[in-house]
């Protein structure tokens, strides 16, 4: 049984469409059938669903997914170690990302890091927080950037306080006042970022104690912008996010100074590529001391 079935399986898991695996991999639609196939005889199980929506885990598929991931990454982490026991600089990392960091630091860190590394590949997926959460545990992510992560199996790096603002339309009363009290926000409507997305939002409101009166419920950051600058909502938003911004709107203080915290997340094993990266993002955005 040869690790390139398992490639071949996580590939096909993660597009759920045999044919976009074919393509990524550079190998024929019949190929990959003989390979998922050949697999699921040596084990036994059948561990993939086709129907007209595409591919799905059976439930003997998902745990089968989560050993392939291990052994396939570990494979890859021992080619790594062994090229860097030789002077080489080698691999691919596969790193998550959330809108605002993929917009303010990726691009830096990309050409920073392929500048001094150019063996070790970077590849970008961009979700919210609690699907980049998920993926680091599965094993599809070396590492991803996300808020804070208290949960077992995954290691947190805090890189910076990145402060909350309220921001409002220049319409809204609230735009005169230099500082916003949070219970003041009970009285106008919220544009909501969409769960997986809020955080620290959700985070702020819980801990004032404010009732939310929602209008609309998004997830891009330039949806909610708009929004709140045709003055149909206020809504709460991180300096990141507002980075070079050109809405017609004004981001007010909070009182208390509210921030979320971004980070760095991985597993205790990291491969020698992703041990790297980590080290220049810490190197590039690294203000919080541990």
């Amino acid at each position: 049984m040869t690790l390139q079935r398992y490639d071949i399986f996580n590939k096909v898991v993660q597009l759920q469409n045999i044919s976009k695996a074919a393509s990524e991999l550079h190998l024929s639609q019949p190929g990959i059938s003989n390979a998922i196939k050949t697999l699921e005889e040596d084990l036994g199980l059948t561990l993939l669903v086709r129907n007209r929506t595409g591919i799905t885990l059976t439930r003997e598929g998902e745990k089968i997914y989560n050993y392939s991931l291990k052994m396939t990454k570990l494979n890859d982490a021992l080619f790594q170690e062994a090229s860097a026991l030789k002077g080489l600089e080698t691999g691919v990392i596969n790193v998550g990302s959330f809108a605002s960091v993929t917009a303010n630091w990726v691009p830096t860190i990309i050409k920073h890091f392929n500048n001094k590394y150019p063996g070790i590949t970077v590849r970008i997926y961009e979700d919210d927080y609690l699907n980049l959460e998920k993926a680091i545990i599965s094993g599809e992510l070396d590492c991803c950037f996300n808020t804070f992560v208290d949960t077992n199996g995954i290691c947190f790096t805090p890189l910076i306080k990145d402060k909350l603002y309220c921001i409002v339309s220049l319409e809204n009363p609230l735009s005169t006042q230099k500082k916003i009290n949070a219970r003041q926000l009970e009285e106008f409507p919220l544009i909501k970022s969409k769960k997986g997305w809020d955080n620290e939002v959700s985070a702020f409101f819980k801990d004032n104690n404010i009732q939310q009166k929602v209008r609309y419920e998004v997830s891009e950051d330039q949806s909610i912008l708009a929004l709140v600058e045709a003055n149909l909502g206020v809504n709460i938003r991180p300096k990141l996010v507002l980075k070079g911004f050109r809405h017609k709107i004004k981001a007010i203080e909070l009182e208390k100074n509210p921030y979320r915290t971004i980070g760095i997340c991985t597993t205790s094993q990291l491969s020698h590529a992703t041990k790297i990266f980590v080290e220049t993002v810490k190197d590039l955005y690294g203000e919080i001391k541990e």
